[in-house]
């Protein structure tokens, strides 16, 4: 059997195909109570001053539990600012046995706490995870809802020079008949909110971000027809960001044979891209026809990170010994078995918004997964292969780099995945 991608291998879901985009304005949450009872009147007061104010009331109010008073705990420099904090803001607003608000803005120092490797944010990985376009960031898994914002001019009361912030939100209250991802909607509009109104109070520059109005499952599913189980062909599969344009042309532009499907990230940023494209049949790998033949490029994928997350992306994939510093200059040949046929090229380029990496990489499918030495014209053909996937990427005129303007590239290095 050939190696087949980690995307294409997906547990079945049994039953009907599974609609994952899911759309919906959320402009108002909930119904209002009556102000003459309890402890509603109170509770929004407190919910407007929480938070150094920054909370989105209007969506919010609605939702205050009127049974129990609200508790704050709050710290951070934009409620002290001469108090020593990491944190801008770092506040939660409870309503004990009734629900919450928890929103932490952190200026962008060093790496991001939540992953941005390109196979961690790339739709059609294994664990659930939701986008709202327009909006760099994305809630995975853990429920934990993350954005970044720019600040080109800079965060006040920061001994280094800060040109972003990372802000979390999770709003833990009952969101009326719309679900989970009503209820990530609001924790996304929350942050933006938060986001938002830090920069202004700061004046650190750049544009608002874009109030987002709908989120994006970016799970993908494979399903079947047999509802017990017994039949377990694959029948359907919704991949989320199938022929997104700025992917479009990846694989094929390039020049390698075949019949390219791409897809993509779909959050629309200034700050990331990720795109993946394959040959292979994408309901049944081992079904392709016609069959690659034995070493050729069955698999490229190509990612971008701007400003405030290039460093926070390079740092991710240097503590896995993936970055282009970590074995600068090493060249191997011996492919140990089971291990991916796998070559990154990595790029700096400068960007709409600022610094730049550009990341991109080439699969090949080989016959079995025993170990296997490369000959120096496979290996010299697989950097070959690589460099001409980076340059097809940057000249793309619909592609993420061709969008932000990018410019005096530089090549940075190779990393082979099979070490």
């Amino acid at each position: 059997m050939g190696w087949v991608p980690s995307w294409l291998r997906k547990p079945l879901f049994i039953g009907l195909p599974l609609v994952l985009l899911v759309t919906g304005a959320v402009l108002y949450f909930g119904v209002d109570r009556s102000d003459s009872s309890g402890h509603s009147v109170a509770n929004r007061a407190q919910l407007k001053r929480a938070c150094a104010g920054l909370l989105p009331y209007e969506e919010l109010r609605g939702l205050v539990p009127d049974d129990v008073a609200g508790e704050v705990s709050q710290y951070g420099t934009m409620l002290q600012p001469d108090q020593e904090s990491r944190s801008l803001v770092n506040c939660s607003l409870t309503w004990p046995g009734h629900g919450s608000v928890r929103v932490r803005a952190v200026a962008l120092i060093s790496r991001l706490p939540s992953t941005v490797r390109a196979e961690d944010i790339l739709p059609g990985g294994d664990d659930e995870g939701y986008e709202a376009p327009g909006v760099t960031g994305r809630v995975g898994e853990d429920g934990r809802t993350w954005v970044v914002a720019e600040c080109p001019g800079g965060l006040e009361g920061r001994v280094r020079e800060v040109s972003g912030m990372y802000v979390t939100a999770v709003v833990d209250l009952p969101v009326p008949d719309k679900g989970k991802p009503a209820g990530y909607l609001a924790d996304f509009r929350t942050a933006v909110q938060v986001a938002n109104g830090i920069a202004a109070a700061q004046k650190c520059g750049g544009s608002p971000l874009k109030m987002p109005t709908r989120v994006i499952d970016t799970y993908e599913a494979h399903v079947t027809k047999d509802a017990d189980g017994g039949n377990m062909r694959v029948t359907g599969i919704d991949v989320p960001g199938l022929g997104v344009k700025k992917c479009r042309e990846l694989g094929k532009r390039a020049g390698f044979p075949g019949t390219w499907t791409a897809s993509g990230d779909l959050q629309d940023s200034r700050l990331l891209s990720v795109c993946e494209a394959t040959i292979l049949d994408r309901e049944d790998p081992m079904d392709t026809d016609p069959t690659p033949p034995d070493g050729a490029v069955v698999n490229v994928s190509a990612a971008s990170w701007a400003g405030p997350l290039s460093e926070s992306a390079n740092g991710a994939y240097h503590r896995t010994g993936d970055s282009f510093a970590f074995r600068e200059g090493a060249r191997t040949k011996v492919i140990p078995q089971s291990e991916p046929h796998e070559l990154a090229l990595w790029a700096g380029s400068e960007c709409a918004a600022g610094t730049t990496y550009h990341r991109v990489t080439v699969r090949t499918e080989p016959s079995d997964l025993s170990e296997y030495t490369l000959s120096e014209a496979e290996r010299t053909k697989f950097s070959k292969s690589a460099r001409k996937l980076m340059d097809s990427y940057l000249a793309d005129p619909d592609g993420w780099p061709g969008q932000q303007r990018c410019h005096d590239t530089k090549i940075l290095g190779e990393v082979e995945g099979w070490r």
